[in-house]
């Protein structure tokens, strides 16, 4: 009876240990996205006085990067796994009041991800945590209006320095760092 007391705790203490099993969902912020957004701010475009005609680069649009994962807690302190990401962008040029796509591409990622928790509270339901992926991306689409066409495979990685996870069986986490993934990731996990 004793021992059966002694495990209780133990077990309230490591409750990832026992749903080992990971999926998550989330959607990042990436550089991309950013990058695509400044040149809409620049207002690269200007207007021939003489004849009205307006060139210029603008954005196309682009959006933030979807990935999806899966991990297993190998210990109290790390997981292995696997995520895919998605992200599509695009930039227009404005050549004599008509549209030109100067590029737009849609880019995949796959990666191997290795997490370490750093920190735990007492109950498991706050974490935070440290994540490295390395892999590589896919980007398909077309560059100048087709001058360039096809798919590039190239490495990619996400590094997310600091990682804050609230929840048990289900929780909301936010990821800081940099990468394919993106510089700031929002999303859900969920134990089994």
């Amino acid at each position: 009876m004793t021992l059966l007391l002694l495990a209780l705790p133990a077990r309230a203490q490591s409750y990832r240990l026992y749903q080992p099993n990971e999926i998550s969902t989330s959607f990042g912020f990436s550089l991309i996205n950013f990058g695509v957004s400044m040149i809409d701010k620049a207002k690269l475009s200007y207007v021939d006085s003489e004849t009205g005609r307006v060139t210029g680069i603008r954005s196309g649009g682009s959006r933030g990067v979807m990935n999806i994962g899966y991990s297993r807690q190998l210990n109290s302190c790390i997981s292995v796994g696997g995520s895919f990401g998605f992200n599509r962008a695009s930039i227009n040029g404005i050549v004599y009041n008509a549209n030109l796509t100067l590029a737009s591409a849609n880019i995949y990622s796959l990666m191997g991800t290795a997490k370490f928790d750093w920190f735990h509270s007492r109950n498991d339901v706050f974490c935070m945590y440290s994540k490295v992926g390395l892999g590589l991306m896919v980007v398909q689409g077309i560059v100048l209006q087709g001058l360039l066409n096809g798919a590039v495979v190239a490495p990619t990685f996400q590094t997310s320095f600091v990682c804050l996870e609230v929840g048990k069986a289900v929780s909301a986490f936010l990821e800081l760092g940099m990468g394919m993934q993106g510089i700031a990731q929002v999303g859900l996990h969920a134990r089994f």
